[in-house]
């Protein structure tokens, strides 16, 4: 497939994999092929402190160093890192740990709710809407993009050895944080979607193109079920370190 232009630029797309600019930067790091991105911060430096964990590599930024970490888990060395909020930086450190070795990623984060729910509950997405700009650098323009059903099943079979109940879903990816008008929750509610995020689609289409394995656990924070009254709820915030756990045990599920 040859570049394809269009007028409208999110539209253009180059099939080509290798670009001017790759990951790496000159850096020899070599990660586990398992690994899990996280959407938290606390959770992980509790973890780490009472922990065994080992720094393995790091990823700096214009904001912030990026750690990357291996520990044990049930027997099984894993890659942990904390993913960076958005579709485009959550990508850019899924490439640098593609790069290092990793092919079976889990990330594992939270989500509005566009449907009834109870905070905390836990959805598995099947599919994303690519209403962000990161998953059109990555494959060619359509409207959803799949997850890959192997990481879909390893998550639901941790959920299941957890006793957790869970719902697979169809999420919307969107980067107009604030652009989550009252017309448009009610249109992906019809279209059938049942939360809400910034970064699966991204990293569901980074992952099929590079030929790795990806899947997303996610939990409920704030719910837009009623467009007339946002609630905020508790954005989630007791449940992201039990969610960490449910997603090293996902990753341990992964089957090439």
């Amino acid at each position: 497939m040859a570049l394809i232009k269009n007028e409208i630029p999110i539209l253009e797309f180059d099939s080509e994999a290798q670009a001017v600019l790759m990951p790496r930067c000159g850096l020899d790091y070599r990660f586990t092929k398992k690994a899990v991105m996280l959407f938290m911060e606390p959770e992980i430096e509790e973890y780490v402190s009472n922990n065994r964990c080992e720094i393995i590599g790091k990823f700096e930024s214009v904001t912030k160093t990026f750690f990357v970490y291996k520990t044990l888990h049930n027997g099984v060395e894993i890659t942990f890192c904390q993913a960076p909020l958005g579709g485009a930086g959550a990508v850019q450190i899924m490439e640098q740990l593609i790069a290092g070795g990793v092919n079976e990623i889990i990330a594992a984060g939270c989500c509005g709710a566009l449907v009834e729910d109870v905070e905390r509950d836990f959805f598995v997405p099947t599919k994303a809407l690519r209403q962000e700009g990161t998953s059109y650098h990555y494959l060619p323009p359509a409207r959803e993009v799949e997850v890959d059903e192997r990481a879909v099943k390893a998550i639901e079979k941790a959920l299941i050895k957890n006793n957790k109940s869970y719902r697979k879903c169809k999420t919307w990816t969107t980067d107009g944080f604030y652009r989550e008008t009252k017309e448009m929750v009610l249109y992906r509610k019809e279209e059938g979607y049942s939360v809400v995020e910034m970064e699966c689609a991204s990293m569901a289409a980074c992952a099929k193109m590079r030929g790795v394995i990806f899947g997303q656990l996610l939990f409920t924070a704030d719910s837009l079920a009623n467009i007339e009254e946002h609630n905020e709820r508790n954005w989630g915030n007791e449940h992201f370190g039990y969610a960490m756990k449910l997603a090293f045990d996902a990753v341990m599920e992964v089957q090439c």
